[in-house]
């Protein structure tokens, strides 16, 4: 009782007027756990920079200039930040710190371990530029900087949530009391900003991080790197795009605040050094992904930070996002998203000079049913009595577009790359504006959810268990309809996720991350959400499929391969997840 106290009156004595209120905790109450993560969050920066000092590899050739500096503050500087907020008495943002940090260390360790694989493939001049094609084998040194990364990835695990905070104290307050909480124009306000920074982010670090001259340093995108860089590489957007939406979406301002910083400083590890690289090393040059990813998140931190500082609780009802409008705005995206398919679908894909046939675009076909499927239920979305009921439907549903529009781009790219008298028609241009109007349209709809939601109590709800079994059986049918190629035929390499990554495994990546995220959250919603939820990735997972049975005249013999059957088994226990979460009995209170 008295800490709570004390905590209240510290909360009035630090609040200024129009500004968040400021709770100044000592290192008396900070938790055990979290001092524990602190050391070990400098720990792994003594690991990693005695890695990098000592060598990954025996023998190896020079780096491309001096980076062990650079490497070694890009290193330390997130446990310094968690040490400095806990000096400030704002222990909470210093762990939230090392949450965001931790976030990205297991793609990071991913990526450094393909020194243990094949060192001349990793893409890394500043810890070596090679000079010949002599094999190299891995030293200690890279055994410690893998266990800096493990070290830092268990800080930011220590220090999630009240870090072991005993309930009552000062430290535990910071996640218990709610009057100090974030509005829900800024929640809503940052959640926008963060879905546009994240994808900015993944995008800029799955690209080239620099263009090269060099034959020895080859500058790969995610495409055409090493299978265990490759995965790193998709980790790291992964968990940098998940960092930046989960902070800047917190309710909590030491949360977000210290997540979005963690996430930017573990980013700027990533980037800095393939910057520096690019104006320092010979016959290397600078490339726009590096900059666009942590541009991105620089912007997102500053705009995370301001919301909070200019912010104020008590006009918390005069601020709130108005769910109507949110509603009529995705609808008229998901009109225009759909409109722009059905032209996409219509119109020519490849424009050919020079007397050459037009190549057929298959994958354009597929249009057709997603522009059906986001059209149905974009026009609900427009009528106040039917949209909130439809809005989880749409806001998943409406990923099948940019599906299709990865899966035709895959065909317009390769037949630009294999002859100069072929350009990109009218067709891929609204395929890829479609694809952006659907991107948007999804952003609003599921910012209308969070505003939804912020007046239902949600503290009680516990999972559906009777969801369990259906749920289960679509995870791993989702896994394998996207991971599996839907068409099978002679001479016919289909591009997929885990093998044969291609400009069309985007949209394959993007609907089994998206159909796996909704079977996670639909365990916990209400029964009409839930079930609605899993509705729409039922038509999302419908639409792809379709591509058998719209795309198999492009492969003489073709048969219809695993993911079509899976596509298939997937949708029917999605549908069985549906009906039950839809007809489940509700349980959740209203706020009084």
């Amino acid at each position: 009782m008295t800490s709570r106290i004390r905590t209240s009156l510290l909360r009035h004595a630090d609040q200024a007027d129009g500004a968040l209120p400021v709770v100044r905790i000592g290192w008396a109450d900070v938790p055990g756990r979290l001092r524990v993560a602190l050391f070990l969050g400098v720990v792994g920066a003594a690991l990693l920079v005695a890695g990098l000092a000592s060598g990954l590899v025996k023998d190896g050739p020079d780096p491309g200039f001096g980076a062990l500096p650079l490497l070694a503050v890009l290193a330390v500087v997130p446990p310094l930040l968690a040490i400095g907020f806990v000096a400030a008495k704002a222990p909470a943002t210093g762990a939230a710190v090392l949450v965001g940090s931790a976030l990205l260390a297991p793609g990071r360790a991913l990526v450094d371990a393909q020194f243990a694989v094949d060192p001349l493939l990793t893409s890394r001049p500043e810890i070596l530029v090679p000079t010949v094609l002599a094999p190299l084998d891995p030293a200690p040194g890279l055994w410690l900087l893998l266990a800096g990364h493990g070290a830092v990835a268990l800080a930011g695990l220590l220090a999630v949530g009240r870090a072991g905070a005993i309930p009552g104290t000062p430290y535990a307050a910071e996640f218990d009391d709610h009057s100090a909480d974030r509005s829900t124009k800024a929640q809503g306000t940052s959640l926008v900003l963060a879905l546009i920074a994240a994808l900015l982010a993944a995008v800029g670090l799955l690209l080239a991080p620099f263009r090269s001259d060099n034959a020895f340093v080859l500058a790969s995108s995610v495409i055409d790197a090493p299978p265990l860089a490759r995965f790193g590489v998709l980790l790291l957007a992964g968990a940098a795009a998940a960092g930046a939406v989960f902070g800047s979406g917190s309710a909590r301002p030491p949360v977000a605040r210290g997540v979005v910083l963690g996430v930017t400083v573990a980013v700027a590890g990533v980037t800095v050094p393939q910057l520096a690289a690019a104006t320092a090393v010979d016959r290397l040059h600078p490339a726009p992904g590096p900059v666009i990813a942590l541009s991105a998140l620089i912007a997102l931190t500053v705009a995370v930070w301001l919301l909070n500082r200019q912010e104020n609780p008590t006009d918390d009802r005069a601020t709130e996002l108005d769910t109507g409008r949110l509603h009529l705005s995705a609808g008229i995206l998901g009109l225009a998203s759909a409109a722009a398919a059905l032209v996409a679908a219509t119109s020519v894909q490849l424009v050919v000079t020079g007397g050459l046939d037009r190549p057929v675009a298959y994958s354009s076909r597929l249009f057709v049913p997603a522009a059906i499927v986001v059209l149905a239920l974009a026009v609900p979305l427009l009528f106040d009595r039917a949209a909130a009921a439809t809005r989880p439907a749409f806001a998943v549903a409406v990923i099948a577009i940019p599906l299709v529009a990865a899966s035709s781009s895959d065909a317009v790219f390769t037949a630009i790359s294999a002859s100069e008298a072929v350009s990109a028609g009218p067709g891929a241009w609204f395929g890829g504006i479609a694809a952006v109007l659907a991107v948007a349209a999804g952003c609003v709809a599921a910012l209308a959810g969070v505003v939804e939601r912020d007046d239902v109590d949600l503290t009680q709800r516990q999972a559906n268990l009777t969801l369990a079994a259906p749920l289960a059986a679509a995870a791993l049918f989702a896994i394998g309809a996207f991971g599996l190629p839907v068409l099978k035929a002679p001479g016919f390499v289909a591009p997929g996720v885990w093998s044969h990554f291609r400009p069309a495994s985007w949209g394959l990546l993007l609907g089994v991350v998206v159909v796996l995220a909704v079977i996670a959250v639909a365990a916990f919603s209400r029964p009409p959400r839930g079930g609605a939820l899993l509705a729409g990735a039922a038509a999302l997972v419908a639409v792809h499929a379709l591509e058998f049975a719209l795309t198999s005249d492009r492969a003489e013999g073709a048969t219809a391969g695993p993911g079509t059957w899976l596509s298939l088994a997937c949708v029917a226990a999605l549908l069985v997840a549906a009906l039950i979460a839809a007809t489940a009995r509700p349980d959740v209170k209203k706020r009084r």
